[in-house]
């Protein structure tokens, strides 16, 4: 049993891997991430991390708690402003992965330790004159730690998003963590992963649909992402999403998490100026994450 917790933290840093082979640049940290089921990256979510660069913000303020099991806390805050005649954001987001007991050779009881992951990401996205296109980019410089290792990774995304304003239609292309490879001595197998995404919003029904297609440059995997956000009312939006991970990780575990499996649920709510948003995200083998923001404009 003393080694338990270091089991269950590798065996959760391996759940919380997405497209890159370095869990802490891509985790969920928003309810919108949940709810979408990792699709979304032209809505218009702050602290996501699944999002084209050159989207863009108003002024804003928000914040998240994302909990996983065994401990696993993801704590984000991000604000947006106008910037050079864009829209600017910095954001910062902790993860921590639990405190683990210490172990030496013997299997004698040493201090206790702790791992996390620390970033800054800032971003930049601008409306090109003259053309309905929106470029942006964004750099993330993240700090892991795990008791006395240290890591530091730097890496940077580029997006353009194409305006169709008649049919309510976005396009967008996006080219995520991109040059963190060259910023550390270690073994850390980084894949820059290329997405193009797609945002209809209907004509005759309060719906926005959003796909995204991603592909991971080295690795060569490919993954379709489908969602959807559904306005109620003024105040009150659903959102709903799941993707190809339902079949390309069904662990057949059974019927009910084969079909629920890979999907994501959530709402967002208004109350005056200040948006509530909770979202649950459920695993092809059962387990749920939850996920909270708070936002407000300034």
């Amino acid at each position: 049993m003393k080694y338990f917790h270091i089991l269950v933290f590798y065996i959760f840093l391996s759940l919380l891997k997405s497209e890159t082979g370095f869990p802490g640049l891509s985790v969920f940290t928003s309810s919108s991430d949940l709810s979408l089921g990792g699709s979304g990256y032209l809505n218009q979510s702050l602290l996501s991390s699944k999002i084209n660069p050159a989207v863009g913000f108003p002024n804003y303020f928000s914040t998240s708690l994302v909990r996983y099991p065994a401990s696993i806390t993801s704590e984000n805050m991000g604000i947006s402003f106008p910037f050079k005649s864009g829209s600017g954001s910095i954001l910062i987001k902790h993860l921590s992965y639990g405190t683990f007991q210490g172990y030496d050779d013997f299997a004698q009881e040493t201090s206790k330790y702790s791992a996390q992951d620390l970033s800054l990401k800032g971003s930049y996205s601008k409306l090109l004159n003259g053309i309905p296109l929106r470029a942006g980019l964004s750099f993330q410089l993240l700090h892991s730690s795990l008791n006395n290792n240290d890591l530091y990774l730097l890496s940077f995304s580029y997006g353009a998003i194409f305006l169709i304003k008649k049919t309510n239609l976005k396009i967008g292309v996006s080219i995520h963590e991109l040059g963190s490879q060259r910023f550390t001595s270690k073994e850390i197998y980084i894949s820059p992963k290329t997405v193009f995404s797609i945002s209809k919003k209907l004509n005759h029904l309060p719906f926005e649909l959003l796909l995204d297609f991603s592909r991971s440059n080295k690795k060569r995997d490919q993954e379709l992402f489908l969602g959807g956000a559904l306005t109620v009312n003024k105040k009150l939006e659903i959102n709903v999403g799941s993707s190809s991970r339902k079949i390309s990780q069904d662990i057949k575990q059974s019927l009910i998490t084969s079909i629920i499996g890979a999907t994501g649920l959530g709402f967002s709510y208004q109350i005056n100026t200040l948006t509530i948003g909770y979202g649950i995200f459920m695993y092809n083998n059962g387990i749920i994450i939850h996920g909270l923001d708070i936002g407000i404009p300034f």
